[in-house]
């Protein structure tokens, strides 16, 4: 059977064709004899993400993205949908994310799933929630913003600082600085001067010094033959006398306290006189009689006293 040169020439542009196309989707990453579930995820921002990109899971590329797709709302606010091919042989739930993430410093933006455990599985067509994560240049940029504000805060409050500085070290105080440091510099230097003078002194052995340590030597002396004296006389006290001269005395005050306890009871006459209130008023009319007797002797005296140079008694 013969073909001709029409057919022959059309079954090779059919194979070349295809040969193009199935070159062009493996250049692309994709595989016309597998079967890849599609999903989505929705973005504000895609930090350059492009198509074609790799889509990963735990490290393995599982996939790509596929289309990048703008969409404008209403009120004009621009958002991405991210259309991305995953092998059906992968399965994970429909809580996992999507998440833009930059590998190297170097490299290109790429996506991966993050898996999350638990739940519905995902399947193919669903919308999963879209994460992102700053790459190395991003952070460090997000991280070094915020320091540059604190940085020129500061540095305006330095400025301010400085400012207020300047007003307040105006002529009047710079020439007052400048006196008190010029003080203080005659003081150290006169600090010097005595340190020197002192140690001079040490140095020569003035006989001033010396006299006034001999003087110190000899005191110290005299306090210290003082302090044996009384150590001698502490040590030439007989304890044992001297412990029975307190029994003696202690003795002497344990009688002294019966005789007042005695007293106080009413005992001897000393007791009598001083309890017995018979007695006290006996002899309180006693000494009553006796003065009214004594006034009228001295009031009367010839009632008592007869006295005559004849030997007459005259009676009154």
């Amino acid at each position: 059977m013969k073909f001709s040169k029409e057919l022959k020439a059309g079954v090779i542009a059919l194979l070349a064709i295809v040969g193009f196309v199935v070159l062009f989707q493996f250049m692309k990453g994709r595989s016309l004899f597998t079967t890849d579930n599609i999903f989505y995820a929705k973005y504000d921002n895609v930090e350059g993400l492009a198509q074609s990109s790799a889509v990963s899971i735990n490290g393995l590329k599982v996939g790509q993205v596929d289309k990048i797709i703008p969409r404008t709302a209403k009120d004009g606010k621009i958002s991405f949908v991210v259309k991305i091919t995953v092998d059906d042989n992968f399965v994970f739930s429909k809580n996992s994310t999507l998440e833009i993430f930059e590998p190297g410093l170097m490299s290109g933006k790429e996506m991966r799933v993050n898996l999350m455990y638990g739940g519905q599985t995902a399947n193919d067509g669903d919308t999963l929630q879209g994460t992102f994560k700053l790459g190395t240049l991003g952070s460090l940029s997000s991280q070094v913003g915020p320091v540059k504000d604190q940085l020129q805060t500061v540095l305006h409050r330095v400025d301010s600082l400085m400012a207020n500085a300047n007003l307040l070290v105006d002529g009047q105080n710079r020439a007052e600085i400048k006196a008190l440091l010029s003080n203080l510099n005659k003081t150290v230097s006169a600090l010097q001067t005595t340190a020197g003078s002192v140690n001079s002194l040490v140095g020569h052995n003035d006989p001033k010094l010396q006299k006034v340590l001999d003087d110190a030597s000899i005191t110290m002396q005299s306090g210290k033959v003082t302090l044996d004296k009384y150590g001698n006389l502490a040590e030439s006290i007989d304890t044992k006398r001297l412990n029975a001269t307190i029994a003696n005395l202690d003795a002497t005050v344990g009688k002294l306290n019966q005789v007042i306890s005695g007293v106080d009871n009413g005992q001897g006459s000393l007791g009598k006189l001083m309890k017995d209130e018979q007695l006290y008023n006996n002899l309180n009319t006693a000494s009553t009689n006796l003065n009214s007797l004594i006034e009228d002797m001295k009031a009367n005296p010839k009632r008592y006293i007869n006295f005559s140079v004849f030997g007459k008694n005259n009676k009154d």
